[in-house]
């Protein structure tokens, strides 16, 4: 019995070190918890709150020291003082249980990391013992990006060309912007921390066409990819020229950043025109179009109304006797060379003429039908007789362009008309009337000197009179000026007409592109039928336009007088 005592004595001594460190109170912290990690944007309040799982071990803590310590921040030189680092929670701690305890951290405004510590302390312990948890900090900013001024909106002005002579024409007239082929989005970055921009995209259609853009034509902006802080941001956007078809597209450049919870969007007004070649050739054929009417309307149909009238007089003189054709087949063909060199004043007056003269000679030959029977009688068939003078008067009226001789022609019909009645009354038959063969030829030849007094009428308005001095003093004045009238009209038909129709022509062009394409064809080319059709129409009624330029009418060119 007295044995025991001693040996337990000797476990007491050596065991009351570690029965003792069993029982010593602490804090323990979760290991989710250490180190400490908050979160958070910079708003209005500019406070970060985290929290914080403390178990007492080892019995229960009534009290403990929260010590924190300076936030430094990483990116800069700023801190935070330990005294806007705080715990909230009652401190009192169950033996075992654990409890949640927030850290709020205040006075944070600036974006960055903050790095520091916090110490838990028991009462009498040392502070080489405190519980130490590290704590970080992670402030972000709210992605304030914007653009810039005047930036605001996209509108872009292009023009789509792929070859030579088409770009070469669009570079003379639309400025250097027209062949852009990206553009620089600027966007400003206020804030003291970077920007994450998650991604893009860009949404657009034709408002004519209805053709929606994809990244084939208009590549967005690269993404993901950081935007550095407090800086001007350019972002490009590229786009492809060649494939774009001509319209205007509207729509939005929608960029995806990182804590921001709507997109930020930036408007796009794109208008795409084809190149001018095309524009400009279609523009020729209208002007072309346009002169053709014009010369159809001041000559082409007087002419074409001239030539008819001539074919019509050389039909009825195919049917005439072939003596008298020809007689009067050179008069007409002299009328229609007339036509051709677009002297239409006086062909009207021609064919008058020779028509008139194609009448007297028919009723010349009806007057010898009538005739043909009594030409044994001696005031007919012998000489001087009425079928000489007939003769005669069929030779006065082939004289071509000879008034006089018409006007001979005349008054040998006023006789032979004379001498009919007169012969006609002598040689009365059984019932006491004039002979109906030379009545009927002397109606005739009433007929036929009528016939031939209007073709002298015809002659004296299509060839007026000029008196002889006034040609002489013509020729006078032109020697005197030393240009001759063969060299003034030579120099206007091979030099100055075509040189002033050429100016004219690349005015008149100028002034329709510029009108149609350059200032109003934004688009040109997404309606194809409506844009070449303005074309068309404009030069069809480009005369205005080359009266205004030229201030000259049309293109009548005064020919030199035939007597000069």
């Amino acid at each position: 019995m007295k044995r025991w005592i001693p040996a337990a004595l000797l476990i007491l001594l050596v065991c009351p070190a570690p029965a003792m460190a069993q029982t010593k109170v602490g804090i323990q912290v979760d290991a989710g918890d250490k180190p400490l990690q908050i979160k958070g944007s910079l708003g209005s309040e500019n406070a970060f709150t985290g929290n914080m799982r403390l178990t007492a071990s080892g019995g229960n803590v009534a009290a403990f020291t929260f010590l924190p310590s300076d936030l430094k921040r990483k990116e800069g030189d700023e801190v935070i003082g330990r005294q806007q680092v705080e715990l909230v929670g009652k401190p009192p701690l169950s033996a075992e249980v654990p409890k949640d305890f927030q850290v709020k951290v205040n006075g944070i405004k600036s974006p960055g990391t903050y790095e520091g510590q916090i110490e838990l302390l028991l009462p009498g312990q040392k502070r080489s013992e405190a519980m130490i948890v590290p704590l970080t900090v992670i402030a972000k900013a709210k992605p304030a990006l914007v653009p810039v001024k005047g930036g605001e909106q996209l509108q872009r002005q292009l023009v789509r060309c792929s070859w030579g002579l088409d770009c070469a024409l669009a570079q003379l007239l639309l400025p250097a912007s027209a062949f852009q082929n990206q553009w620089q989005l600027k966007l400003d970055n206020p804030v003291e921390a970077p920007v994450s921009l998650t991604s893009t995209e860009v949404v657009l259609e034709g408002q004519q066409t209805g053709y929606q853009i994809t990244k084939a034509e208009v590549e967005p902006p690269p993404s993901p990819a950081p935007l550095a802080a407090n800086q001007i941001i350019s972002l490009p956007l590229k786009w492809k020229r060649s494939q774009i078809p001509p319209d205007r597209y509207t729509g939005w450049v929608y960029l995806t950043l990182e804590g921001r919870e709507e997109r930020l969007g930036i408007p796009v007004d794109l208008n795409m025109r084809i190149g001018p070649l095309l524009p400009m050739l279609v523009l020729l054929v209208g002007i072309a179009l346009g002169r053709l009417f014009k010369y159809m309307q001041e000559k082409g149909i007087p002419q074409s109304d001239a030539l008819g009238k001539v074919n019509e007089l050389e039909q009825e003189i195919a049917e005439a006797d072939p003596e008298d054709q020809k007689i009067l087949t050179p008069m007409v063909k002299e009328v229609r060379k007339s036509v051709y060199q677009m002297d239409l004043e006086t062909v009207t007056a021609k064919v008058e003429a020779i028509a008139d003269r194609l009448n007297g000679l028919k009723r010349l030959r009806t007057m010898e039908q009538k005739l043909e029977p009594k030409k044994q009688h001696p005031k007919v068939g012998g000489e001087n007789g009425i079928l000489q003078k007939i003769a005669e008067a069929r030779s006065l009226i082939g004289l071509s362009s000879d008034e006089k001789g018409l006007e001979q022609a005349k008054t040998l019909l006023e006789e032979i008309q004379a001498e009919a009645v007169k012969l006609g009354t002598a040689m009365m038959g059984s019932d006491q009337q004039p002979d109906a063969a030379l009545t009927e030829t002397a109606q005739e030849a009433q007929k036929a000197a009528a016939a031939v007094g209007h073709a002298v009428q015809a002659e004296a308005r299509h060839a007026p009179a000029v008196p002889t001095w006034v040609v002489k003093f013509r020729r006078s004045l032109i020697f005197l000026s030393g240009v001759s009238s063969a060299v003034r009209a030579e120099a206007t038909l091979w030099v100055v007409r075509p040189l002033l129709s050429l100016t004219l022509l690349f005015g008149l062009s100028v002034v329709g592109i510029r009108a149609l394409y350059v200032e109003k064809g934004a688009t040109f080319g997404a309606d194809p039928f409506a844009d070449y059709l303005g074309l068309v129409l404009w030069g069809l009624s480009a005369d205005v336009a080359s009266r205004s330029l030229s201030n000259l009418p049309g293109d009548r060119t005064e020919t030199p007088s035939r007597d000069t």
